[in-house]
Order: C-alpha cells, then sequence, then structure tokens
C-alpha cells in the first residue's frame, strides 16, 4: 500500500497523520507505523516537515496555543520519550535528566492524571527513589538528580497512590527520605526555565521513526523547544519533610477508647485533654499534597494558565507570595514530629532514627508590615543574624504593636494602595497565637509566635510558652517555606539545641478554611 499512501496529496496524508494520533498520555504508536512505512512518507511527515501536525497534536492532548507550532511539536516529542521511560521503567543514565524535568512540568501543568497512572507512573517513581535515593547521601547533594528525583515524587505522588502502598514500602521511602529532611545547605534561589537567550532552538535533522530528537549534550534542559538553564532545584528539605507527613499520616492515629467523644461530654464530666472529636479535627489536618491542591484548585497551581515555563519558578522555586497581604494572616493547623538526639539528616550515621511522635500544631498568624526602624516591644523578633543563637525575650500576654514615629506600622485591613509591598526595605512581620479551643484540647496552656518573612522565601519565627510564672520560658525557632501556596512546612529547633540532644524536629501546617460569611 506504501505507493498509493505515498501519492495521496499533503493535505490528506496530514489528516491520516492527525487521526493517528492516541488520545490522553498513549503512547503514538500508529503515528510511528505510519512514518514507518516509506522514506517517502517519513520525509513529508516528521516533526521538521510537519511541525504544525505535532502541535495540533500537542494541543489535542494538553490545550496549549500560545506557542509556535515548533515549540509544540518539539515539546510533544519529549513527552512522548519521558513517558516510554515511565511505562519501560527505565532508569538508564542517557537523557535522565531531561526526562525527569520534562515529567516534573509535565506534573505541575497536568496534576498527577489518570492517563499518567496508565503509564505506570507512579511505579517509575518508586523505582527512581529505590535507585537514586539508596546509593551514599552527601551533605549538601553533590548533583542536583537526587533533589530531581524527590521533588518529582513530592509533585507526583497522590494521596491515593500512598494508601495503597504496602506498609512495607511506605516504611522503605521513609528510610530513603530521612537523611533529606534537614539537610543544611546555603539557600539557593531556583532558576526557573525561562530561555537563556529567548531564541528557539532550531530541529536541522528529519525524525527516525521512533520520533526520537536529536537532543544536545545531557547539560542542556530544554522546554517548549527552548533552551533553558536550570542551575540548581530549591534543596529538597521541603519535599522530603512534605513527603515524610504524607506517608506517616497514611496510618491513622488510634484513638483512645476511654476518652470523651466530644467536647460537651468532656466539660460536663469535668475531664480534660482531648476527646474523640479532638483527634478527628487533627487528622483531618493533614499535610496536603501537590495533587490535593490541583485537584480543588488547578488554576491556583498555574495562575495565569500561561505555558509553564512561565511560572515554573513561582511553583518550584516556591518564591514565597507572602507579599500580597491575607497569604499567611489566618489560623494554621498541623503537626510536628520531634526527633531523637541523632541530628537531623546526619548521612554518617549507621541508620537515621526515626521520629518519636507526630504531635498537635496550631497557630493563628496576623500579618503586618513595616518601613523604617521597626519597633515591637517587648516582642523580640529573630533575624538572619541573631536566630537560634539566642532567646528571644519574653512574650506578653497580649501581644500589641506599638506605633513608632519613627516607622510606618499597617496591617491586613489597612489601606495598602499607598505602599508597595515588594520594596525590599519592607519588612514582613509575623505575630501569632494558639487558640483557647486548641489550648483546652490539647493540655499546652497556649504559645505566643513572633516572626519574620524574608526577601528570598524563607519564614522564621519562634516560639515560646504563654506561662506568666517563667521568667525564663524555653524558646523553639520554627524556618520553614509555604509550597505551592498552602504547606508551611520547615524544621524546628530550641534556643539550646547547641547540644546534640537539644530538642529539633520537622513541621507541617494547612490552613483552616475559613467559614462562609452568614
Amino acid at each position: 500500500m506504501s505507493p498509493l499512501l505515498q501519492h495521496l496529496p499533503y493535505d490528506v496524508l496530514q489528516h491520516i497523520a492527525l487521526l493517528c494520533a492516541p488520545p490522553g498520555l498513549a503512547p503514538p504508536t500508529d503515528l510511528c507505523s505510519l512514518l514507518a512505512t516509506c522514506r517517502a512518507l517519513c520525509d513529508a511527515l516528521n516533526r521538521t516537515s510537519s511541525p504544525h501536525v505535532y502541535a495540533a497534536i500537542f494541543r489535542l492532548k494538553y490545550a496549549r496555543n500560545a506557542l509556535p507550532d515548533s515549540a509544540l511539536a518539539r515539546e510533544l516529542v519529549q513527552r512522548c520519550c519521558a513517558l516510554r521511560r515511565c511505562r519501560d521503567l527505565d532508569m538508564s543514565v542517557p537523557r535522565l535528566r531531561q526526562d525527569l524535568w520534562t515529567l516534573l512540568w509535565l506534573v505541575i501543568e497536568e496534576g498527577p492524571c489518570a492517563p499518567l497512572s496508565e503509564a505506570r507512573f507512579t511505579k517509575f517513581l518508586v523505582e527512581l527513589a529505590q535507585h537514586h535515593l539508596s546509593t551514599e547521601v552527601r551533605v549538601p547533594p553533590q548533583n542536583d538528580l537526587q533533589s530531581l528525583v524527590i521533588w518529582l515524587l513530592c509533585f507526583g505522588f497522590t494521596r491515593e497512590d500512598i494508601l495503597s502502598q504496602s506498609p512495607e514500602l511506605r516504611n522503605t521511602l521513609l528510610a530513603l527520605l530521612r537523611p533529606f529532611v534537614s539537610v543544611s545547605t546555603p539557600r539557593s534561589r531556583f532558576t526557573s526555565p525561562l530561555p537563556s537567550s529567548h531564541i528557539a532552538l532550531t530541529a536541522t535533522s528529519p525524525l527516525p521513526a521512533r520520533l526520537g530528537p536529536q537532543f544536545h549534550d545531557d547539560d542542556d534542559i530544554t522546554h517548549y523547544n527552548t533552551r533553558v538553564r536550570v542551575e540548581s532545584l530549591p534543596p529538597p528539605t521541603s519535599a522530603a519533610i512534605i513527603l515524610t507527613f504524607a506517608l506517616k499520616e497514611a496510618v491513622p492515629m488510634q484513638i483512645p477508647y476511654h476518652i470523651p467523644a466530644t467536647r460537651a461530654i468532656a466539660a460536663a464530666e469535668n475531664r480534660p485533654g482531648p476527646t474523640a472529636e479532638d483527634y478527628a479535627v487533627f487528622q483531618r489536618a493533614g499535610t496536603l499534597l501537590f495533587s490535593d491542591v490541583h485537584a480543588t484548585h488547578p488554576a491556583a497551581t498555574l495562575p495565569s494558565g500561561a505555558p509553564s515555563y512561565h511560572c515554573i519558578s513561582d511553583v518550584l522555586q516556591l518564591q514565597l507570595p507572602a507579599r500580597s497581604p491575607g497569604t499567611l494572616t489566618g489560623v494554621w493547623e498541623g503537626a510536628l514530629m520531634i526527633s531523637s538526639c541523632a541530628p537531623l539528616g546526619d548521612a554518617a550515621a549507621p541508620q537515621s532514627p526515626d521520629f518519636l511522635c507526630r504531635t498537635p500544631m496550631q497557630c493563628e498568624f496576623t500579618e503586618y508590615f513595616c518601613r523604617g526602624p521597626c519597633r515591637l516591644p517587648p516582642l523580640a523578633l529573630p533575624s538572619a543574624s541573631n536566630v537560634g543563637t539566642s532567646p528571644c525575650e519574653r512574650f506578653p500576654k497580649d501581644p500589641e504593636l506599638v506605633e513608632n514615629p519613627a516607622s510606618q506600622m499597617f496591617k491586613l485591613g489597612d489601606d495598602l494602595r499607598d505602599y508597595d509591598l515588594d520594596d525590599p526595605t519592607l519588612d514582613h512581620i509575623l505575630v501569632g497565637q494558639t487558640l483557647p479551643a486548641h489550648e483546652e484540647a490539647w493540655g499546652s496552656g497556649g504559645f505566643n509566635f513572633a516572626g519574620r518573612v524574608q526577601d528570598d522565601g524563607l519564614i522564621v519565627f519562634t516560639r515560646q510558652p504563654d506561662d506568666d510564672e517563667n521568667p525564663t520560658p524555653e524558646t523553639w525557632v520554627f524556618e520553614g517555606h509555604l509550597r505551592y501556596g498552602t504547606a508551611l512546612v520547615g524544621t524546628f529547633r530550641s534556643s539550646s539545641s547547641g547540644n546534640l540532644c537539644g530538642i529539633q524536629g520537622i513541621f507541617s501546617m494547612r490552613k483552616r478554611a475559613e467559614a462562609p460569611p452568614q
């Protein structure tokens, strides 16, 4: 039949090629077979000769219209190659980084969708972790491959994936992630995959029958037909912490049978401590995965619906959008897990110890913005130079910001039209406390919080017990990031953690949904 096919009009051949494209993320087997029919068809319908055909296929699969045909054609080929690696569970090194970046961008754009599961995506992620995270862990990691694997796990796993895993597999993943939960690395900004010169790469070689493009050196990562400079990923700490909490939360907490069912019953019986209702609320405040956010608010992960290379920086580098008033204001709930005496992320230890317990944590934050020399007496705030080196001053019973004639202090609800919230001289301050219901349930006695949001997105705050009788209460210092706009995760340590047995661990919180207006 090949002589008949090759003599068909060119537009008919293009239409046939378009009809050969499979739906979803299935491999383009029929299209490859069509190209392999004869050299004339391959020359007429390869990616170089007919980029608009591949662009049309890409738009059918991924609904992208704002990029040129050549960019969409190349991206389609790259995604097909990356998905083929998933289906084959291929762990070979050539082009591994390119394929992992392509999968990461694909997940961020499309979310962990059903067609990915058809490509054995979850099984590929598990084998990828076992293959690359079981090797020697360097502090910090010597290259970005291990960080890339952890971030891909964080963005690719769904709640259903984790719940369907066996306890043995979850424990294996926890052991692989444990050295990364607090790797001490210098803070570096994620290099957005923006074009290095805004000049599209041009394809000069014809497309082989298997649709494999002629890629550059493995250090050259391309996205939408544009070479991008990916210098470094964010440290994998946040991703490892999110995964650790999600894996731990897959095992429901055992609610003691003898405790009251509700707070009303506990009050009637004059019984302090948590109720079954409190345990249920605690379990509902589990760590948010990227798939949870994408499933409920897909527009939140890609704010403008633009091609991914315009917003990957905001999602991955997770530059905190906290300069927008109200991002952190509200009630945050979650948990913290205390580590044993061995330092977190001690790769030199023969086996990293597990966490000792998972404890509820809550804080109602209020955001303040200050220009000039800010004064918050008698509440001392952590700064980049003194955090963790000395305890903060004692918190007042009801912390209030005091007006300073030399500064301009304002908070959410004030008229912010005259202020530039991107001004680097603007100090972003957090003040908070636990709510009475949380204190009554978990017997914490209450805590006060104070901190700052730094320009690089790092959120640093301290926690002290609300105890009038203790003149020198112990201070805990928390450092974390807001990931994909909803998960506040990081590490903490006591101010006296200079010794090896100082209290330290990890925390994860999510913002409580606001009640609808009556």
